[in-house]
């Protein structure tokens, strides 16, 4: 089944015929994905509610920094205005990114100088709503997947270097 993330019909169609269904990419609409369990019954054992989370930069940051997990500094950036306070509070270098719906560069805009910002205002999309992240220096980006089973058991899966 081919289908876009939020088409209702295909994934009634998958999860009828299947006896659970999974996922491991954010952007599966959550509403959509409610719906569908509650309609069919199907199980889905992450539950939606995990999507609410990820599938948003601002609920991520704010869920983790509500476990003292560390984030870069961040603001909500609704308007053309809005990046522009949020530009003269974080400053350069910084990255704006779609709060849903990007991944892997889409979505995604460098903001490093005044000039940056400029460009971004003079083509700001229509309905655009943010995130402004303070640009952090790395040495690489890492991924950690841990799953649970229907018994409670956890398993840590070993930790992979994206590149």
């Amino acid at each position: 089944i081919v289908a876009g993330y939020g088409d209702e019909a295909a994934l009634t169609e998958l999860a009828e015929k299947s006896d659970l269904l999974t996922y491991e990419f954010e952007n599966v609409d959550q509403d959509v994905l409610a719906r569908v369990q509650k309609r069919t019954g199907v199980l889905v054992p992450q539950g939606v509610k995990l999507l609410t989370v990820t599938s948003n930069r601002i609920n991520e940051k704010n869920f983790l920094r509500t476990h003292g997990l560390p984030t870069t500094d961040f603001a909500k950036v609704a308007s053309p205005a809005e990046l522009k306070v949020a530009v003269k509070e974080l400053g350069f270098p910084a990255i704006l990114k779609t709060v849903s719906g990007g991944y892997d560069g889409h979505g995604q805009w460098d903001i490093n100088s005044e000039q940056d910002v400029k460009n971004m205002l003079e083509k700001w999309p229509k309905n655009l709503l943010a995130i402004l992240e303070k640009r952090v220096d790395f040495v690489k980006e890492i991924s950690v997947m841990v799953s649970r089973d229907n018994c409670d058991q956890v398993k840590l899966w070993p930790i992979t270097e994206n590149r």
